[in-house]
């Protein structure tokens, strides 16, 4: 008998083991492939790698797969180590819900070589994650076709021995995803189409960080057609290329796309199939597994975390997840503070933003004041040879200037995030922030310099 069942072992499923474990509760995390999730494998981590190599320029092209195997091997063996030093119990298999209900929760596990195992435990943590949404169009089986979530382990893309055949790419999508991969494989040479579903790129995203990305992406000579559908892909014998897309646009009834590749990329959806969900009694609402604020599902003592809640589907935000879970099974609640989730992109410069866009602001009919500085007249950035971008502060007029959200294109703009994430996240005024010492020369200073815009 456990006090805890996980099934799961990405980052929101690893990292509740681990909490769980060092807080002196027994547990068993459930993983049927490998510890890290997507993350690790097929996510977060190989894009970074590449990242640093095709943008960054810190490592050589040439060995950037061999590289992003070696750290994904490194990190993996890592997380077993973790869960060893914790006291956590891996096991291999596919788990199904047997019993939700009841103080017993149990959780049949498949292994490998097909023996059948049940595990007993008080609580259950559900963390099966998502996966990439692919539309029904004829041609999407093709293997020159590849889903958003399975991309960055094609070696025809990104292993530099193997990928000359490549010379043109088109992605289906303009979310994180897709401006990512775009980004980079433009820099390695190869001709990028970004197939946007509608008129925005990084919808989401602050108006200002829209346009300098479409500003950016257009001076890079990566070629962008609003709100294409995708009607069929089909294997073509044409020097342009050796898929066609058919399809329509904002602008036209029927097009035509050529390219080597396509990636799909519209985004990720939680798996909510496989692993007993639909006859568990766990409510689901609108596509996703309905938690509250302690991520505890309508069963007591079941609880959910991670891209299967529905929520901005970041490795971090699953992390933190897993702390209000676990921080609810032992009676020390600690929600997660959903007004101050930091979000990064990795692009040349980096994108990262925090809170509410001004648009958001302005929608909830709040008196709205923005201050803006440029990287331009930053030293470091001058220094490092980076002066694109620049930071915006989002503040709340009539509450003392509070700082409602910060949003950033830049270099290290990812690393600069967390003060700002900080200051959103303890409701702290611009006049807080900016009368702490920033040190020079360092590209906080941006951040200082649009702060000071509003004092």
């Amino acid at each position: 008998m456990y006090d805890v069942l996980v099934l799961g072992g990405g980052p929101g499923g690893y990292r509740a083991a681990e909490l769980a474990g060092h807080a002196g509760l027994k547990v068993a995390l459930v993983e049927k492939y490998r510890l890290g999730g997507v993350c690790l494998h097929r996510g977060c981590i190989p894009t970074k790698a590449y990242y640093c190599d095709v943008l960054g320029k810190m490592n050589p092209v040439e060995r950037m797969w061999e590289k992003k195997n070696r750290i994904v091997e490194e990190l993996e063996g890592g997380l077993r180590s973790l869960m060893d030093m914790h006291h956590v119990e891996v096991v291999e298999g596919t788990g199904k819900i047997h019993t939700a209900q009841g103080e017993t929760k149990r959780l049949e596990v498949t292994a490998p070589d097909g023996t059948l195992r049940t595990l007993e435990g008080r609580f259950l943590i559900l963390a099966p994650g998502s996966r990439s949404l692919l539309p029904d169009f004829p041609g999407n089986t093709l293997e020159e076709v590849i889903s958003g979530d399975w991309a960055v382990t094609r070696s025809d893309l990104w292993n530099p021995a193997e990928n000359d055949a490549v010379r043109s790419v088109a992605v289906a999508g303009a979310g994180v995803i897709a401006v990512e991969l775009a980004g980079m494989l433009r820099e390695m040479g190869r001709d990028v189409t970004l197939l946007k579903h509608s008129g925005e790129i990084l919808r989401k995203c602050d108006g200002d960080i829209k346009k300098k990305v479409a500003q950016l992406f257009r001076k890079r000579g990566i070629a962008m057609i609003d709100s294409f559908h995708i009607d069929a892909v089909e294997k073509v014998a044409s020097p342009q290329g050796i898929l066609r897309i058919s399809g329509s646009s904002k602008n036209r009834e029927r097009e035509e796309i050529f390219c080597d590749r396509l990636l799909v990329a519209y985004g990720m959806k939680p798996i909510l199939d496989g692993y007993g969900l639909e006859n568990s009694g766990v409510a689901v609402e609108k596509g996703a597994i309905a938690v509250n604020e302690a991520m505890e599902t309508n069963i007591p003592g079941v609880y959910a975390v991670g891209d299967v809640t529905g929520g901005q589907m970041l490795a971090h935000e699953a992390e933190y997840e897993a702390l209000a879970a676990v921080g609810a099974m032992r009676g020390k609640p600690c929600p997660v503070n959903r007004d101050a989730m930091p979000g990064c992109i990795f692009t040349e410069p980096e994108i990262a933003t925090v809170g509410l866009t001004e648009e958001e602001a302005r929608g909830r009919g709040l008196s709205v004041a923005v201050g803006k500085a440029f990287f331009l007249g930053n030293g470091m950035a001058r220094a490092m040879g980076k002066t694109d971008g620049f930071v915006k502060v989002v503040a709340d007029a009539d509450q003392d200037l509070q700082i409602l959200g910060v949003h950033m294109v830049g270099p290290e703009a990812a690393s600069l995030i967390a003060e700002a994430t900080l200051a959103v996240g303890a409701r702290m005024t611009v006049r807080q922030v900016a009368y702490t010492v920033h040190p020079h020369p360092t590209t906080s200073e941006c951040f200082k310099d649009a702060l000071f815009r509003l004092l």
